[in-house]
């Protein structure tokens, strides 16, 4: 549903500025139940007396514990320097980085984190466990500045490892400045090279080096360098369903990372009208399809199971896997072992060595699964050569202690360990939930249904609402408590949200009189609050008990300030993506 429309109100920067006010006023009036998260947390915490600091202690054996004990010099001294400070995967690296540091005394721990001037909050720069916040140039500024103020903080710091978490547009940057840091500096650069980053990075070359110099299994690829290319391939495929020759159809995506129209899964063949309607779309949207900016086309690869992955590889070698089932907009994560996904990572790694190329970095992975033969069948569909958000599940504190371990000095014993540790945290024992991982406003604004103002849900939203309307009201007795731990923040952020609720009623976007939203929405709520009754299968992204402050500020000061930047320059938005912290923007990175 959208504001009642006025001529072209609804594209205005008015329009665009009241949403954010809104939105703003929102997550302001939502501080109490922030607090009260933490606070139960913490209880929860404490109630399980030391076992965080005893898994810690148990992360090493007894002659290590009588060797650390008598040592008193840092033997293994880092400092570690990483970038993409807004983002939620980098506060998890860096709280992993600094479990490797605190659980063996003869390690000296020094964490650096760099992030460009607009998002000089970011909650990261709360964190205890970062030694110093720089900022520094953003690449879509100047990609020399960038690279320079990067090689500047190593220098100053005596950086010993720079690790880079970047943004889509960062990632070929932090390889071209591989070179000179480790020549300069005598540094580890945790990335791969420029030529290896450059294929990884685009969809099309990457799909022609599986394909062509890997030889190993991918779909079809076609580089769209302008509008006529598109209507020739478009023909091409039309011909080929009139014959009866099409094996499948062929998606439509931008090369470049773009949050507005990487949802829309265009597909050719389609009617030339369809094809000119979306070539305007894009267009105006201000992403068309030029020399400078091409778009793919790639086999569609329908009834499978798509998959994320994220992958850790030094020199070549495979040094730990995590995979999960994958969403349109991903932002729940847990661990599974998909065993048609590990066997194409192996293939992909053994063709990998025999070629020139050398691999290290942290990368990802999006796969589709299918059947063939009765057997699952693994197909890439894209690889991005950064860290993925799906590394926050390596989150209970040996796992955290074991990954920062990985980062830095991986060896066959950790890899195996880590591989027994993650079927500990993610197998699915008598009943019990596998362990998640949510960001908390994301997952409580679902209970919203999508609207001109709250958009957080799938496009597919209104068939799962309808398919909840059959399910019956059943609160349990975890459920029960967990509403009255957070009824007064509750009924506190009810009475700031007034306005905005009385806005969306006028606006139909929430009808009182509805009784099946309500009991949808009341549905929710006791999913949500069900969630939070397992603190220790559902954990939130951001929220650590030893390193609680960078929950509120991503929240509450991160976001806020970028919602007051997209108010000052009334640009369209879409939502907030809680896990990169940043507002999306129509146009922006």
């Amino acid at each position: 549903n959208d504001l009642p429309q006025s001529g072209n109100m609804v594209h205005s920067p008015t329009y665009h500025r009241l949403r954010g006010i809104l939105q703003l006023s929102t997550l302001l009036s939502l501080l109490p139940i922030s607090i009260t998260f933490i606070c139960a947390q913490l209880w929860h915490n404490f109630r399980n007396g030391e076992a965080a600091k005893k898994n810690l202690s148990d992360n090493r054996s007894v002659e290590e514990k009588d060797d650390l004990l008598n040592s008193t010099i840092s033997t293994r001294q880092y400092t570690v320097v990483l970038t993409g400070g807004k983002m939620s995967k980098t506060l998890h690296l860096v709280r992993s980085l600094r479990c490797f540091g605190d659980s063996n005394p003869d390690v000296s721990m020094r964490i650096v984190v760099l992030e460009q001037d607009k998002f000089r909050h970011s909650a990261t720069r709360f964190s205890s466990c970062v030694d110093s916040f720089e900022l520094i140039t953003s690449p879509r500024i100047s990609p020399d500045a960038y690279m320079n103020d990067i090689y500047d903080a190593c220098k100053k710091h005596q950086a010993t490892h720079f690790l880079p978490v970047a943004a889509p547009v960062e990632a070929v940057y932090d390889s071209k400045l591989k070179g000179r840091l480790e020549t300069d500096l005598a540094m580890k650069v945790l990335h791969m090279d420029p030529a290896l980053c450059d294929i990884l990075d685009d969809k099309h070359k990457f799909g022609t080096f599986l394909r062509e110099e890997l030889k190993i299994r991918s779909p079809r690829t076609a580089i769209v360098t302008c509008n006529d290319e598109a209507r020739a391939h478009n023909k091409t495929l039309q011909e080929e369903k009139a014959n009866g020759n099409l094996k499948c159809t062929m998606i439509l995506k931008n090369l470049s990372y773009d949050p507005i129209h990487r949802l829309d899964l265009f597909q050719l063949p389609t009617s030339d009208s369809n094809l000119e309607k979306y070539l305007q779309k894009i267009e105006i949207d201000g992403n068309p399809i030029t020399n400078k900016e091409p778009w793919q086309l790639q086999d569609f690869l329908a009834n499978g199971q798509e998959y994320s992955a994220m992958i850790i590889v030094r020199d070549n070698k495979l040094v730990t896997l995590t995979c999960c089932p994958s969403s349109a907009s991903q932002l729940n994560y847990v661990h599974l072992e998909i065993p048609s996904i590990r066997a194409w990572i192996n293939d992909f790694m053994s063709s990998l060595q025999q070629t020139e190329h050398t691999l290290t970095g942290q990368l990802c992975f999006d796969f589709m699964v299918l059947k063939e033969g009765g057997k699952d069948v693994a197909y890439p569909i894209e690889c991005n050569p950064r860290v993925h958000s799906q590394c926050t599940i390596y989150n209970t504190v040996d796992v955290r202690c074991t990954l920062g371990a990985l980062l830095l000095e991986s060896t066959p014993e950790a890899e195996e360990k880590m591989k027994v540790l993650l079927r500990r945290d993610y197998t699915d024992k008598n009943g019990k939930p596998m362990k998640n991982v949510f960001w908390f406003y994301n997952e409580l604004f679902k209970i919203v249904p999508n609207s001109w103002l709250f958009s957080y849900n799938d496009a597919n939203d209104e068939k799962i609402r309808a398919k909840q309307l059959m399910s019956d009201i059943v609160i349990s007795k975890r459920t029960f408590y967990t509403f009255l731990v957070y009824l007064p923040a509750i009924v506190v952020s009810l009475v700031l949200l007034l306005p905005v609720i009385i806005i969306l009623y006028f606006t139909r976007s929430i009808n009182g009189n509805d009784m099946r939203q309500a009991k949808i929405m009341l549905l929710r709520l006791l999913a949500f609050l069900e969630n939070l009754s397992h603190p220790d299968e559902c954990i939130e992204g951001d929220f650590w008990c030893q390193d609680p402050l960078p929950f509120i500020a991503k929240n509450h000061i991160q976001v806020s300030s970028r919602l007051l930047a997209s108010i000052k320059s009334g640009v369209e938005w879409k939502k907030i993506d809680f896990a990169i912290g940043k507002v999306v923007e129509v146009g922006g990175d």
